[in-house]
C-alpha cells in the first residue's frame, strides 16, 4: 500500500487588514468608447453627474452628446444631425415653392391676448413692464430657494478618501449640494481638487501629489487658482450648512518649506490675544478678592 500523501499546509493568514478604497468605475484611467474629438469627456461628465443627482434610481436615461450612441447621430452621414436640420430636409424644393415660409422657424411673437384688446399702446406697455417685473421677482426667488452650498464648483477627486467617506457617497453628496465632479483635471473648469491623506508611516491613504506634480504646481503659482483641500472640507461644510474657508482644510503645502503660512501667523496672533485677555481677566478677578 503506497504511503499517504502529505497534507498541504494551511494558507497563511493575512498580517494586515484588507484595504478597500471603495472606488467606482468612473475614476482612474479614462478611455474613450468612441473615436473622434474629446467631446466624450463632457458627455460622460454630464451623464455621471445626472446619475449622482438622481440618487439610487439613477434618473432617466440620458443619451450621449457625441459618437454613434448620440440621439442625433446619423449612421448614413457618419455625424450628428440636429432635429431642426432633419425637419428641414423633409421639405423638397417643390414644397417650398408651393408653400412659401415652410422653411422658416415658427414665429416667437405671441398673439395679442384678449385682455389687451381694448387697451391703448401706453397701457399695453405698462402691463408688459409689470409682467416683466413679476417674472424677474419669481426668478430671483427661485434662485434663492435653489441656492446650494457648492453651486458653481467643479471638483476633481485625486486619490482615495478612505476611511472618512466612500467614493460613490462623496460624489452623491457633492451632486446633492450643487457641485459637479470632473473625471479629469481640466484647469479651465476645475475649481477644487480633493486630495487623499498623504501617505506616511502607519497612516494615510496614498493621497497627496507626487514630487513631479508638486514641482509643476509650484511653477504654476498655486495651480492657477485651483484650491487643494482634504475631504474634511466637504464633510464639515455640509455639516455646518455653509461653505467653509478652504484654508483650514489644506493638507498639502505647495509653498516652499521655509515659507510660513498666512493662516498660521494670524491664528497664532489670535490665540496669543485670547490668552492675554484670559490672563488679564484672571488677574483682575484675583485682585478684587
Amino acid at each position: 500500500m503506497p504511503p499517504p500523501k502529505p497534507t498541504l499546509p494551511p494558507v497563511a493568514a493575512p498580517s494586515i487588514a484588507p484595504f478597500d478604497p471603495w472606488n467606482s468605475s468612473s475614476t482612474g484611467h479614462q478611455r474613450a468608447e468612441t473615436r473622434g474629438p474629446l467631446g466624450w469627456r463632457g458627455s460622460r461628465n454630464a451623464k455621471v453627474n445626472a446619475q449622482f443627482r438622481a440618487g439610487p434610481s439613477g434618473g432617466p436615461r440620458i443619451s450621449d452628446t457625441t459618437g454613434p450612441n448620440a440621439a442625433d447621430y446619423d449612421p448614413a452621414l457618419g455625424g450628428l444631425v440636429s432635429h431642426e436640420v432633419r425637419a428641414r430636409a423633409t421639405n423638397s424644393v417643390v414644397d417650398m415653392l408651393r408653400n412659401p415660409g415652410t422653411m422658416l422657424p415658427p414665429s416667437a411673437t405671441p398673439s395679442v391676448p384678449e385682455e389687451e384688446a381694448g387697451l391703448t399702446a401706453e397701457e399695453r406697455l405698462m402691463l408688459s413692464r409689470k409682467r416683466e417685473d413679476e417674472a424677474a421677482k419669481e426668478r430671483k426667488q427661485e434662485r434663492k430657494q435653489e441656492r446650494k452650498i457648492f453651486d458653481g464648483l467643479v471638483i476633481y477627486i485625486n486619490g482615495s478618501t478612505y476611511p472618512l467617506v466612500g467614493d460613490l457617497r462623496l460624489k452623491q453628496l457633492l451632486a446633492e449640494n450643487g457641485a459637479r465632479t470632473s473625471l479629469h483635471l481640466g484647469r479651465r473648469q476645475v475649481t477644487h481638487v480633493i486630495l487623499g491623506r498623504p501617505g506616511t508611516v502607519g497612516a494615510g491613504a496614498g493621497g497627496g501629489l507626487a514630487a513631479g506634480k508638486l514641482e509643476r504646481e509650484i511653477r504654476r503659482v498655486g495651480g492657477y487658482g485651483i484650491k487643494y483641500v482634504g475631504v474634511e472640507w466637504v464633510l464639515e461644510s455640509i455639516k455646518a450648512g455653509k461653505r467653509l474657508p478652504e484654508a483650514r482644510f489644506v493638507n498639502l503645502k505647495i509653498a516652499p518649506s521655509r515659507q510660513k503660512s498666512v493662516l498660521g501667523v494670524f491664528s497664532r496672533v489670535e490665540s496669543a490675544k485670547a490668552e492675554g485677555s484670559a490672563k488679564e481677566t484672571w488677574y483682575g478677578a484675583s485682585s478684587t478678592r
